[in-house]
């Protein structure tokens, strides 16, 4: 009994962060399972869009290059863009963050667009840096790509979230 109480007394002072917990599970739930039922109508599309966009701006900036579906080739180098690699899932994640917040609609709204807004950009960093290093240090590539960039990124999604966190006005 007097477990059951404490649990009962923690809850309720802890009460807007269990709700946040909650609601950010189920957020997340349900946008990565939209998100894994939407693969060929929305992820695939985005793995070429991705493709595409390092392609133009590797040609803004005078480098030869050519993309064929989720491919780029770079020289003597190619990467496919997979569905881990379009940040889809990292702007879900981003987003059931926001949304699970207590916050008004209109700052929700904003948060998220701004974030993922951002999120794309840096994603696009993000593949073209490791093209670079496809193409300059191919042995450093896999552990760039899988290590330092999952990281870096998350650390970005979660930077994205405080810095949105910090600039919003209570909501009573």
């Amino acid at each position: 009994m007097k477990t059951d109480s404490k649990l009962a007394v923690f809850l309720r002072r802890q009460r807007d962060g269990v709700r946040f917990c909650a609601l950010f599970t189920l957020f997340t739930v349900l946008v990565f399972a939209g998100l894994y039922a939407a693969q060929n109508v929305l992820v695939v599309p985005l793995n070429r869009h991705f493709a595409w966009m390092a392609e133009q701006c590797l040609r803004l900036v005078g480098v030869h290059t050519s993309s064929s579906g989720p491919v780029v080739t770079l020289s003597r180098f190619a990467v496919e863009i997979k569905n881990n690699c379009n940040a889809i899932y990292e702007v879900g994640l981003y987003a059931a963050a926001v949304w699970a917040y207590p916050a008004a609609r209109r700052d929700r709204l904003i948060g998220t667009l701004l974030g993922a807004s951002l999120l794309y950009v840096v994603n696009v960093l993000r593949i073209l840096s490791l093209l670079t290093v496809g193409l300059l240090q191919p042995a450093w590539f896999e552990v760039i790509h899988l290590y330092a960039w999952q990281t870096l990124f998350l650390l970005v999604v979660a930077t994205c979230w405080l810095a949105w966190v910090s600039r919003l006005r209570p909501v009573a």
